[in-house]
């Protein structure tokens, strides 16, 4: 048996370079994905907050509902007209 022989020292120090490597990169790539899941879950969260107070009663006389936010790297500002069912079904029975 070759129990002599063994991994020339070159090799170990390359697995150990390439290693660092890899290591940097999955770092980098799960910290631009906590990133992304961070302003996804903010701009979701306005914008249910602005929906539901679109459609409130309270709100119905004001023209339009802003709501922002602001997170480590992003921000999100969103403006919508408050809903009105009884302006769309005008315009309907104009249509018909």
């Amino acid at each position: 048996m070759n129990m002599g022989k063994g991994i020339r020292a070159s090799y170990t120090v390359e697995a150990a370079g390439v290693m660092a490597i890899v290591l940097l990169v999955v770092m980098v790539l799960l910290n631009h994905a906590f990133h992304v899941r961070a302003e996804t879950a903010g701009d979701f969260t306005v914008h249910e907050w602005v929906e539901r107070k679109r459609h409130a009663i309270e709100n119905q006389e004001e023209h339009e509902i802003t709501s922002q936010a602001q997170g480590m790297r992003w921000s999100i500002e969103i403006t919508a007209p408050v809903f009105r069912p009884e302006e769309t079904l005008r315009m309907w029975s104009l249509a018909e």
